[in-house]
């Protein structure tokens, strides 16, 4: 004895579980999943470049306490030229670490602001998405209902007529 599988109008493929749990899927879902990607790589730049801002302090504090600790002791003139041209150059280092630590600062909120960008876009067409999958479950929903109905008008057909 074979089974022969009927294809019911409210299941996508013949012999799947009634009871089965499972989003519909709309056209959106591959646009959704190309933004989630997006929003992932602008989470990523934007970690990274909170990284880079915290490298470029640590750079900064490094070269300040450099530059506050006094090298000059009792030596010759000569000696005291080098500790100042040192010094010299170690506020420098200070001023360039400064500038480092604001650009990756520039840098970090923008890449804050693309991520709330890419996020806002991916957030905005799950809720699309959602209210579509809400929108095909009622329909479902409806349809089923409808096929209960005309089966339970048969069945009561039947018994008027049997009766």
């Amino acid at each position: 004895m074979t089974q022969k599988f009927v294809s019911h109008p409210l299941k996508s493929c013949a012999g799947h579980a009634e009871g089965q749990d499972m989003r519909p899927k709309t056209r959106l879902d591959p646009v959704i999943k190309i933004e989630e990607k997006k929003e992932e790589r602008k989470l990523l730049e934007m970690a990274a470049a909170g990284q880079r801002v915290k490298t470029a302090e640590d750079a900064l504090v490094d070269a300040q306490s450099r530059a506050r600790a006094d090298h000059r002791r009792s030596a010759t003139a000569m000696d005291w030229q080098l500790a100042e041209v040192a010094h010299a150059r170690v506020l420098h280092e200070v001023n360039t670490a400064q500038r480092n630590v604001q650009s990756a600062a520039v840098e970090a909120a923008t890449t804050r602001e693309a991520y709330k960008a890419a996020y806002a876009k991916a957030e905005a067409l799950r809720r699309v998405a959602a209210t579509r999958v809400e929108e095909i479950l009622a329909a479902h929903s409806k349809a089923e209902d409808k096929v209960l109905d005309e089966i339970g008008t048969v069945q009561f057909t039947a018994r008027i007529r049997a009766a």
